[in-house]
C-alpha cells in the first residue's frame, strides 16, 4: 500500500515538471511571441500548432474568428447571469 501510494505521488509530481522540448519557429514574418497579446509566461501559447497553418492571412482569419466567439461568449455569460438574478423580459425568447 505504501508503494502504490509513493507511486502516485512520484507520478502525479512529474506531471507538473517543465518539459524538454525546445523552442519552434514559425514561418511567419510576425513571430508568434510578438503578437498581442502574447504575455509571460506563456509566449506564443500554441499546443495545436494552428499558427503553422496557411499563411499570415490564416492566421489573422483565425485571430478575427477567435475574437468573435470569444465575444459571442461574454454575451452569453452576461445573459445568463441578468436570468440568474431574476429578470426575466417578456414574450417567448
Amino acid at each position: 500500500m505504501k508503494l502504490a501510494v509513493i507511486a502516485l505521488l512520484a507520478g502525479s509530481a512529474a506531471a507538473f515538471a517543465p518539459s524538454m522540448q525546445g523552442v519552434r519557429s514559425t514561418s511567419l514574418n510576425m513571430a508568434l511571441s510578438d503578437m498581442p497579446g502574447a504575455t509571460p509566461p506563456l509566449n506564443g501559447f500554441d499546443p495545436l500548432g494552428l499558427a503553422n497553418l496557411g499563411d499570415e492571412s490564416t492566421l489573422a482569419w483565425f485571430r478575427a474568428a477567435e475574437l468573435k466567439h470569444s465575444r459571442v461568449a461574454m454575451v452569453a455569460t452576461t445573459g445568463y447571469l441578468v436570468n440568474a438574478c431574476g429578470i426575466h423580459f417578456p414574450g417567448m425568447l
